[in-house]
């Protein structure tokens, strides 16, 4: 009951924080009829595919009206200004992003993390501008910072609040299980970046696929987790992950 009301309470802030920024940025409009919720759908689909492709610095009124094929006086219409359509967009692009709750303690945790990082290296594979701008808005935009943040929140709580059923001889303190997932988090998020936005040229020498990606980040936060590789002989990082624990060890390295 504590935990449902406490998801409650935060997706309750999260909404009113979006319609507070909402409030600020987009003039009172009268009613939107059938055919201008369509083109304002489209303005915001056209505003994402710009972003993607020239990144929100570059981005001008005029990109967003030439890529929705739609007159420069309509933009106006419907938002204030380009950051007001910006954080609009982007607060649909996270609010797309899957939350897993891990109510059961017997679950196939190696899938649940495998979904995850596969869901997250799909969004940075497919949309790497938009990726880049969210991380970029919500250091620059302190509202929609406290959107951003509180989407994260929601998806590293969710896994922190199942350590103590899972681990209960760790006696895992609730701080000391958010250092932990935020710790593995941050290892994938900074392989991402570097592979997908930044285009590390040593890391994308390697030519992973997607899929092998997100084997590598969930194998990893894994083994961080549980301190031994997932079940599944097929996982061949995993296999090979084992040689280098056992190596290290037999060679009695010193630190």
């Amino acid at each position: 009951m504590a935990d449902t009301a406490a998801k409650g309470d935060t997706a309750a802030s999260n909404e009113i924080s979006a319609k507070k920024m909402a409030a600020k940025e987009t003039p009172a409009k009268k009613a939107i009829s059938k055919r201008g919720a369509l083109a304002r759908e489209k303005l915001k689909r056209a505003a994402l595919a710009v972003i993607e492709s020239k990144g929100y610095s570059q981005m001008k009124v005029a990109d967003v009206t030439k890529e929705a094929g739609v007159a420069a006086g309509l933009f106006y219409h419907y938002f204030s200004d380009l950051k007001s359509l910006t954080v609009e967009v982007l607060t649909d692009f996270l609010a797309n992003f899957e939350i897993v709750h891990y109510e059961e303690v017997e679950l196939d945790w190696y899938a649940i993390l495998y979904q995850n990082a596969r869901e997250l290296v799909d969004n940075y594979a497919t949309h790497p501008g938009v990726m880049r701008c969210l991380l970029f808005l919500s250091d620059e935009e302190p509202e929609f910072g406290e959107i951003y943040h509180a989407s994260a929140s929601r998806r590293i709580n969710a896994l922190a609040k199942a350590l103590p059923k899972v681990f209960p001889q760790a006696e895992l303190s609730e701080n000391e299980a958010l250092m932990l997932v935020y710790s593995l988090s941050g290892t994938m998020g900074m392989l991402l970046r570097e592979y997908y936005i930044t285009k590390n040229s040593a890391l994308c020498a390697s030519e992973l696929s997607r899929e092998q990606v997100a084997e590598m980040a969930a194998v990893i936060f894994y083994r961080g987790l549980f301190l031994k590789n997932p079940p599944g002989e097929s996982r061949e990082l995993a296999r090979r992950l084992d040689f280098v624990a056992s190596d290290f060890c037999a060679a009695d390295v010193k630190l």
